[in-house]
């Protein structure tokens, strides 16, 4: 792999991965009540511990986006 294709690779994935944080984060904001009934499916979580996980997982997913993702992509794109 080279380093053009690493970085189109790591350009992609960025969108990719903003996008579905997006998502989340538009579904928790629009529906909240739905995500919450589709998680009581899966796990025995209260409605107040479950908004602590989500934001949690959020917090998470969008560092390692910055770290995984933006960071590689902007040091290749700068550098090379």
């Amino acid at each position: 792999m080279t380093i053009e294709q690493l970085t189109v690779f790591l350009g992609w994935s960025t969108v990719i991965n903003a996008g579905l944080m997006l998502w989340a984060v538009i579904a928790l904001a629009v529906m909240p009540d739905f995500v919450y009934r589709m998680q009581g499916l899966v796990t025995k979580l209260g409605r107040e511990d479950l908004e602590k996980a989500m934001y949690h997982f959020l917090g998470l997913f969008k560092l390692g986006i910055i770290f995984l993702n933006v960071t590689p992509y902007l040091v290749l794109r700068l550098f090379f």
